[in-house]
């Protein structure tokens, strides 16, 4: 048996991440970041957090040259 729904950990931190730096649960956080609720200002800091780490894992790829396998 195969299982198809895996864990993303990037996300399960950066919703935690952003539910200690807003004062929500963590559950109230990803109803905001799937859209069954509405809150500007924890909306707002979840796309801080994840447009950071994609300037950071970005960044590290200019630095670092990865080469292809094969």
């Amino acid at each position: 048996m195969v299982k198809t729904n895996k864990r993303d950990a990037g996300l399960a931190a950066r919703i935690k991440n952003t539910a200690e730096l807003t004062g929500v649960s963590q559950r109230q956080v990803r109803r905001i970041v799937n859209g069954t609720c509405n809150n500007e200002p924890v909306l707002s800091t979840y796309m801080m957090l994840y447009e950071g780490e994609n300037q950071l894992v970005k960044s590290v790829k200019e630095l670092v040259k990865f080469k292809k396998a094969g």
